[in-house]
């Protein structure tokens, strides 16, 4: 009998790991549409990508996701204390986040009919598609001080107003935005800077 995955021909844990790898990425539960590369192109700090991405694959612990994991929790909103709190409700539906969008200067996009309808992840892809990637970083820091300022009113009990949460984002991305636009016109080789020397 010849293992097909070694050039010798001997099975190995190695190998027989790596094939196992290749034939679970392959399936399709593991697999989600999308085009990933547009939300790593966005123009926004790196953190607020990887957030926007964490929302898309659908890993954000909002409290009806942690509800489908078993975890007591209470399913309203922590921020308006209205609505259940799911992906939709976080980014587009609550009212304060409403609010946030509009003075972030994003609103077009909020009430644009092409961003009204499926998940999160259907949305955040069609944005992709039809915005630039400056445009997709300000939704993505915008996403980012939304989500931090609930995480901030559940743990530390300190909440911002939309206004602030709206300014923040813009702030975010637009102190972001000048450093990155001065890095790619302004290359400055940067230079080893000398050994310490340690002198008795």
């Amino acid at each position: 009998m010849v293992w097909e995955e070694e050039m010798n021909g001997c099975y190995s844990v190695k190998s027989g790991y790596n094939l196992a790898m290749r034939c679970i990425l392959r399936s399709d539960r593991h697999h989600v549409e999308g085009s990933w590369n547009d939300i790593w192109k966005a123009q926004s700090p790196h953190k607020t990508r990887h957030l926007l991405w964490r929302v898309c694959r659908g890993c954000l612990p909002t409290r009806v996701r942690l509800r489908q994991r078993y975890v007591e929790c209470e399913l309203v909103c922590p921020v308006c204390n209205v609505e259940v709190e799911d992906d939709i409700h976080v980014f587009f539906g609550c009212v304060a986040t409403r609010e946030c969008w509009s003075v972030a200067g994003l609103s077009q996009l909020l009430h644009n009919a092409t961003y009204q309808h499926g998940t999160v992840a259907d949305r955040v892809f069609r944005m992709c598609r039809n915005e630039d990637s400056a445009l997709i970083g300000r939704v993505a820091s915008l996403f980012w001080c939304i989500w931090h300022n609930r995480n901030d009113n559940i743990w530390y009990d300190n909440i911002q107003s939309p206004s602030q949460v709206g300014n923040m984002a813009f702030v975010v991305w637009n102190e972001w935005f000048t450093v990155y636009q001065l890095q790619r016109h302004n290359v400055v080789p940067v230079e080893d800077p000398r050994p310490v020397r340690w002198e008795i």
